[in-house]
């Protein structure tokens, strides 16, 4: 999904109010058409299971074993991130970062302080986002009075908007990018961006090479973005209290979609590892202490290629990936970078991002909940960590997302973080989109995740919210899920089982959730130690947007799961 501030009531789609005015969400491309027929299948595991559906297995008896025994691993506390919620809703989500980010953040002009181009989502017309003063500042404050971390879209495009005047924006723009008429040039053929460059935009670039300004200037005819982290390093500071955290840009690998007004060009591996590293040095310089996030990638076939391979032929040959050794996109920027901070001796890169949506017909819609797509959407979770699972969309073979990343990483870049800082899963407003969420959330902790942001946020009143907050104010005084990463096992594939330890006290927590849309589970709870355990559990009945703290006896009392139900169970030793 995508961002564009909220221009004229006209303007179709579901519309959300934030601390930085009101946007509209639209449809995220996703380039079903354009590559379904020819993206090659890459295969991630030796495995011959399909993992298709598969008949649910009898559930009146199923254990979930609780191993305390064994190592604890961290789970990130920011692996709880959503984007542009207004300060009350991060609060009672219990969010941890809020982020700054979509399409219009790669041409804001932080010098005027609410001034964007909305790019293809509007008529490539700049506007204010129906709002005065400076964006991104009371975007940071109420942020972190609501206790999350704000995380900031540094425009690495190249322009941004030049005034908030709506009634400005490109001419003639083509219905699609294309590439370069020569090595090198901005142009493609049938269009030159230069006028449109003018008529709306100002340069960004991302060093000034000179002494920082103290305030903005409105009327800067050239916008540095080193000259912005200086400013809100100044500001805010640095650190839990101050801005850390920002991403280069929003999905480079679109930018040829979405601002073909002045970026008409498909960028090629070579120009996102260049806008990379160039605007990543500019902000470690100004302040080593900063997390810096890329490359922002949209999703599957970014992770593979870069724009400029779709030639032709739909990906067919994608000739800039073989002139890099037929090596994929991520993994061989990755490489790129380590090398690059090993000639500079920094870390520029401290969270490999990417954005993960799921892909099967209808599984992302917030409304879809139709038997069928219910049981997919819950399925393509799996996608996130199950080599065996074959993605059941046009992508047709296993994506085992947070696996694949952690490889290329090992391999390439030891140390990185990963960062998902755009997904959704959909069925917020279904109890499907509560069990997916909930399995979600449990994989991020489970495999190490280390920042994630849902797109924009669950919304207020629905399934999806009460399963955000069963991890962060499950009880609505702010308690959460542990920070520890406890192994667990179920007997049952239809059960998922998450379970953590609160390093500070050692309660166990559990989450459980019954994927079954139509089996009631009888799960019997088994811990590996000894101790004595007092129970409570607080529990989202199917299609609730509740949480209900309800009554359990003891340890031993066998728990009644509802189809499409998830619970926390507390377990605190006496």
């Amino acid at each position: 999904m995508k961002l564009l501030p909220l221009l004229a009531s006209f303007v179709a789609g579901a519309i959300t109010a934030s601390a930085a005015g009101m946007y509209v969400v639209v449809a995220h491309p996703r380039f079903v058409s354009k590559v379904e027929a020819h993206l090659p299948r890459f295969d991630f595991s030796s495995s011959t299971d399909n993992g298709q559906p598969t008949a649910d297995v009898p559930l009146g008896s199923v254990t979930v074993r609780i191993d305390t025994l064994s190592a604890a691993t961290a789970i990130s506390p920011l692996i709880y991130g959503v984007s542009f919620a207004d300060p009350a809703y991060v609060k009672e989500l219990g969010a941890t970062v809020n982020r700054w980010g979509g399409n219009s953040a790669s041409t804001f002009n932080w010098d005027n302080g609410h001034a964007w181009n909305a790019g293809r989502d509007w008529e490539f017309r700049n506007n204010n986002g129906g709002r005065s003063g400076n964006a991104v500042d009371a975007f940071i404050q109420q942020s972190l009075a609501a206790g999350a971390q704000p995380l900031i879209t540094v425009p690495t495009l190249g322009w941004v908007a030049k005034n908030d005047d709506s009634n400005v924006m490109a001419a003639n723009v083509p219905s699609q990018g294309g590439p370069p008429v020569a090595a090198g040039s901005a142009a493609i053929a049938g269009y030159d961006p230069t006028a449109n460059r003018v008529r709306t935009s100002v340069p960004s670039l991302p060093a000034k090479n000179a002494t920082f300004s103290t305030a903005p200037d409105p009327s800067a005819q050239v916008v540095y973005q080193d000259d912005w982290v200086h400013y809100l390093v100044k500001k805010f500071g640095t650190g839990a209290k101050g801005v850390t955290y920002f991403a280069m840009d929003n999905e480079p690998d679109l930018w040829c979609t979405n601002h073909t007004d002045v970026h008409p060009v498909r960028a090629s591996y070579a120009e996102m590892l260049k806008e990379f590293t160039t605007y990543a040095d500019a902000v470690k310089a100004v302040d080593p202490s900063a997390k810096v996030l890329g490359p922002v990638v949209s999703g599957w076939t970014a992770y593979q290629y870069s724009a400029l391979d779709a030639g032709s032929d739909n990906y067919a040959t994608h000739a800039d990936r073989q002139a890099h050794g037929d090596v994929p996109f991520l993994e061989w920027w990755l490489q790129q970078v380590a090398q690059h901070d090993r000639a500079v001796g920094k870390r520029t890169l401290d969270y490999l991002d990417v954005h993960y949506y799921p892909q099967a017909t209808k599984v992302s819609s917030a409304h879809a909940s139709d038997p069928a797509t219910q049981a997919l959407r819950i399925r393509s979770v799996r996608s996130l960590w199950d080599p065996t699972y074959s993605d059941e969309s046009w992508i047709g073979q296993p994506v085992d997302l947070l696996p694949m990343l952690q490889g290329w990483i090992s391999r390439a870049y030891p140390g990185t973080g990963i960062s998902i800082s755009e997904y959704n899963f959909g069925g917020e407003y279904d109890a499907s989109g509560a069990v997916a969420l909930a399995e979600v959330l449990g994989q991020y902790g489970r495999h190490g995740v280390a920042m994630a942001n849902y797109w924009p946020y669950p919304p207020k009143g629905t399934p999806g919210s009460a399963a955000f907050k069963l991890y962060r104010n499950y009880d609505g005084h702010g308690g959460t899920f542990g920070d520890l990463a406890v192994p667990v096992t179920s007997g049952a594939r239809q059960v998922a089982a998450f379970a953590s330890r609160h390093s500070n006290t050692g309660e166990l927590d559990l989450i459980l959730a019954n994927e079954s849309l139509t089996q009631t589970a009888t799960v019997q709870l088994q811990v590996a130690d000894s101790a004595g355990y007092k129970v409570e559990q607080f529990v989202i009945h199917p299609g609730s947007s509740e949480i209900s703290p309800e009554t359990i006896t003891s340890l031993a009392t066998p728990l009644t799961l509802e189809p499409l139900s998830v619970r926390l169970v507390r377990l605190v030793k006496q």
